[in-house]
């Protein structure tokens, strides 16, 4: 449970970091992806599929919804 935490902290603080940046260069095509990549490669283990690790999966891919509607 501590990692879920841990993981929406993650996806909060970058939540806030693509605000800032879109307040100052605006959106673009791909808004959002790399960090997607990112959270991606830091949280999940790709053969391990328990309820723990489909939640991560489930947040990881809420935030990447959220950055493809994201207008500011």
């Amino acid at each position: 449970m501590k990692t879920i935490i841990k993981i929406q902290r993650d996806i909060n603080k970058t939540k806030i970091k693509l605000i800032d940046r879109c307040k100052r260069k605006g959106i673009y095509e791909n808004f959002g992806q790399k960090e997607v990549r990112e959270l991606e490669d830091k949280w999940i283990n790709i053969s391990c599929y328990t309820d723990e690790m489909n939640q991560i999966r489930n947040l990881i891919s809420n935030f990447d919804n959220w950055c493809a509607w994201y207008n500011g």
